[in-house]
């Protein structure tokens, strides 16, 4: 066997890793690094899991690299497509789902310099958004909610919160109980308003769902082009293909300006 060798200007060195895919999480508020006991994960089954993977958790961990970075190194026996698992146990975060190609183990190991893969090209941001103990700063206009169905809450609904006149003021991602925060948007926040009225668009899944959906994620070009590496998919503005519309009228209500407003009741979810 010829090893895996790269040229330098001392001579040929050996390549002990090789990286397969990078992950960079981003806090969707302030579009900075998310902070917090972050883990991520590819779904696997069989030999290819830890022996000591918890249930809840079939998957192989990337390796944390710093605040908010993960990744996972090449080796031959990893499939060319995988689902990342990206969870919070804080709960400062919604967990995201992501199905992702990655270059193939001939692709990232070819040593020609023409045919070398960019590390750009092997990695992918990923924005989170809002959980149940995210840490809105004083003075944030925002509405705290659960989107339920006869009852019981509706796991990983998209909410959109609009204006009057249909501007999109807001988003936030439901949780695997229903419960969302959703923060509106400065240009809610006139001084001269003590209040801001808002309808909430609301996308669910039409049946259980015991795991976020997984969202399809393209594999960037060598090298990246724009949009590879930020888009709607990765910055969770495109709702997943699997969710559905609610029926019911969008639910319209008025949300004091620079507090939290909690509504009396449910949202209604029927697909």
């Amino acid at each position: 066997m010829v090893a895996d060798t790269i040229q330098t200007s001392v001579g040929p060195v050996p390549v002990l890793h090789r990286l397969a895919l990078g992950v960079v999480l981003k806090d969707a508020m302030t579009d900075r690094i998310a902070v917090g006991p972050l883990r991520v994960g590819w779904e696997a089954e069989g030999h290819l899991l830890p022996r000591r993977s918890l249930p809840g958790w079939p998957c192989v961990d990337f390796e944390p690299v710093g605040t908010g970075r993960f990744r996972l190194r090449v080796t031959p026996r990893r499939p060319a497509l995988i689902t990342v698992r990206i969870d919070d146990p804080s709960r400062r975060y919604v967990p995201r789902r992501l199905t992702i190609p990655l270059w193939t183990h001939d692709e990232l190991t070819d040593p020609s310099p023409a045919n070398q893969i960019a590390v750009r090209s092997r990695t992918v941001q990923v924005w989170l958004w809002p959980g149940a103990a995210y840490p809105f700063s004083s003075g944030t206009t925002f509405l705290r909610a659960r989107v339920a169905r006869l009852g019981r809450g509706v796991p990983w609904s998209r909410i959109v919160a609009i204006s009057s006149i249909g501007t999109v003021l807001g988003r936030a991602h439901g949780d695997d109980r229903g419960e969302f925060v959703l923060p509106l948007a400065d240009t809610a926040q006139n001084p001269l308003q003590s209040s801001v009225t808002v309808r909430l668009l609301v996308r669910g899944p039409n049946g259980p769902a015991e795991l976020p959906p997984p969202e399809v994620v393209a594999r960037p070009a060598n090298p990246p082009v724009p949009g590879d590496l930020d888009n709607s998919v990765l910055r969770g503005l495109a709702p997943p293909s699997s969710l559905v519309p609610s029926i019911p009228p969008p639910p319209l209500f008025t949300v004091p300006v620079g507090q939290a407003y909690h509504p009396a009741s449910d949202i209604t979810f029927v697909p």
